[in-house]
Formats: C-alpha cells, structure tokens, sequence
C-alpha cells in the first residue's frame, strides 16, 4: 500500500491529473476489456509515468512473493519481522559481486591488468601517505594499502565542520540542523558525526557532503586542505567565491585527524582528483566523460 500511494504521488507531481490517477487504478486493478477501455482514457502523455508505475507495482509483487517464500508467509504482515527480513536479504545483496564487483580501474591496477598514469599513480601514493595527506586515516579499512578488498571507508563517525548548505535551507523553506549520528544515538558528543563514506564511484555521485553543499570533488579536497594551510586563498570556497561557511556543527570537529598532514599543492590536489576518478566501478566509467560528473 505505502509503495503504492509513493507510486501515485509521482505520478502526480509528474503532471498527471487526480482523474488520470483514478483511470490508472482502476484501470490496473479491473484488467481486461473493460481495463482496455479505461486505458484509453490515460492521455499519451502519461504513459513514461504509468509504464514505470506499473513496473514498480510488478516490482513490489515480485518483492512480497519472494519474502513469503524465503522468510515466511507473513513476514511482511509485521513491521519488525518485515523490516529484520528486509535487512537480511539487503545484506546478502550487497555481498554479492553484482553490488561490489571491484572491477574498477584501480582494481583492475591492482591485478596488473591496467596502468595509471603518472597523475593517477601520485594521487594513489598520496592518498596511501603516512605523511603528506590524511585521507587513509578515516578512508582505508585494510592495513595493506593495495589489499583487493579495500572499501575506502574505515565506517567511523566525524564531524568534520561541513558548512550548512543555503540551498537545501531554501528547498526546505526553514532553518534546519542536521545533527547526524545525534539524531538516531541522542548524546552530545554525536553532534555533527556523519559515518564516513566510501570513496568508490565518488566522481560519479555528486554533490558532496552528507547535505550536497559541494559540486565538484575538486572542491571537496579544498575543504579538507584548508584545515592545514595558511595561505589566504585556501580560505575561499571556489564554488562560491568568498570565505568557507562556518560548521553547521560547530562541537564534536576532529580536529586532530583534519589537521594530519602538510598542504597540499595544486599538482597533488589534481592528482588525488584523479586518483578518486580510478575508483569508479567499470559500469559507470562513461560517466566519468560527462563534464558534469567528472570535474
């Protein structure tokens, strides 16, 4: 029911008519001729939207029969059951090679079946530094650094001062801070903490930050740079053009893992970029030759 009611919302906020959406339900739910007849009633335009409705609704079936059978039958007639049901099936998905292939370029590198360039190659020895960067320190879960299994996330939580994004303030037309970890583990030191992410497929899936202030990867590395450098331009956000916002959090910051480590200059932030840019897994790579994806 909640799928459905999901499934009609989008389809009318897509520019279908409450009429429109009656027609559809009607006309899945009766079938056959008279649902031919209803079904000729849906103007052209709203076809894209009932064809993928009506894939959802087949999706959602699929789901329901397939739980019944793996779990029980009523396993989703509870919301505990159902939900410990849907965890355990999502978990076993995201072992399967579908999910993580690791057959990204630098996976591919690690298997002596691809070469990185010189810019590629000095981004990776940065990011692996005990000495000129702290991206290990919270996104290397292994202790080797070209162990074939590396998720690029050591799954802690921090609060690493991201600024508010003024944009997602106005879409929500209030004021609102994002607490993190506080939200679900109500204690004042889990202010702020977001878990660390993994860094695969990160050029592929901007914005940046647990809010989307940031738009280019690029600028992600300048943030983090700025907790080490001194210099007046390293204080200025490049997507915006004047001085970093100040932490929509301001407690809790990690100031000894952010501070880890030199500055960095333009060559070695251009190689982390690149660096990064290798971690994305084969399937997406012709994203990476969209401008809007891969600056």
């Amino acid at each position: 029911v909640g799928m459905g009611i999901a499934i009609l919302t989008t389809l009318f906020y897509a520019g279908v008519s409450f009429g429109g959406l009656v027609l559809i339900v009607l006309g899945l739910a009766i079938g056959g001729g008279a649902g031919a007849v209803i079904a000729k009633r849906i103007p052209m335009t709203a076809m894209p939207q009932l064809v993928a409705a009506f894939h959802s609704l087949v999706g959602l079936a699929a789901v329901m029969v397939a739980a019944a059978a793996l779990y029980a039958p009523d396993v989703l007639a509870d919301a505990d059951t159902g939900y410990d049901a849907m965890t355990d099936a999502i978990a076993a998905f995201e072992q399967t090679e579908l999910f993580a292939p690791f057959d990204s370029k630098y996976d591919r590198f690690l298997r002596g079946e691809a070469e990185l360039t010189r810019e590629e190659e000095l981004g990776r020895l940065l990011f692996f530094s005990q000495q000129f960067t702290n991206c290990n320190l919270c996104h290397q879960l292994r202790t080797s650094p070209v162990a074939a299994d590396e998720t690029f996330s050591n799954y802690e939580y921090h609060n690493i001062g991201v600024p508010r994004n003024p944009e997602l303030q106005e879409d929500l037309g209030r004021s609102l801070v994002d607490n993190g970890l506080k939200n679900n583990v109500d204690a004042p030191e889990n202010a702020g903490k977001f878990k660390v992410p993994t860094l695969r497929n990160v050029a592929v899936t901007g914005p940046y930050m647990h809010n989307g202030v940031f738009t280019d990867l690029r600028t992600v590395i300048l943030f983090y740079n700025k907790y080490n450098s001194r210099a007046e331009a390293r204080q200025i956000n490049p997507e915006t053009g004047q001085v970093w916002g100040a932490p929509e959090v301001a407690q809790n910051i990690s100031v000894k893992e952010l501070e880890t480590g030199p500055a960095l200059e333009d060559a070695r932030i251009d190689a982390l970029v690149a660096f990064l840019k290798t971690l994305t897994d084969a399937r997406y790579e012709p994203l990476l030759s969209d401008p809007e994806t891969a600056r």
